[in-house]
């Protein structure tokens, strides 16, 4: 009976703790991603190309990297965090393309 008690506490301390990480990362990640559109914004401006528009990636995407411009820093969660890579393609045309990736979990590296 303990043991059944214990694992259920286990387990809800467990799924708390990574709805938190994931409520506590989302005002970093908005404020990246602004961030971004900003620097995006400012470099389209000075060499007078057309500022991109933030697109989802899908797989299959071709994306056509000739020079990363920005891209929003990893961000030290537990789950996935939205991230964005800005770039000029191999015809000068710039490109922010939105994408997930999994978080660094901190409890999980051990030591």
């Amino acid at each position: 009976m303990n043991i059944t008690k214990s694992i259920i506490a286990i387990i809800l301390f467990s799924s708390t703790q990574l709805a938190f990480s994931k409520s506590s990362v989302e005002p970093i990640n908005q404020k990246d991603q602004q961030q971004n559109i900003e620097i995006m914004r400012k470099y389209a401006i000075e060499n007078n190309k057309i500022e991109p528009m933030v697109v989802d990636y899908k797989y299959g995407m071709e994306i056509d990297v000739a020079r990363l411009i920005h891209q929003t820093r990893n961000i030290e969660v537990c789950g996935n965090f939205k991230k964005i890579m800005s770039y000029e393609d191999s015809q000068g045309e710039l490109h922010s393309v939105r994408y997930t990736q999994l978080g660094d979990c901190p409890s999980n590296r051990g030591g």
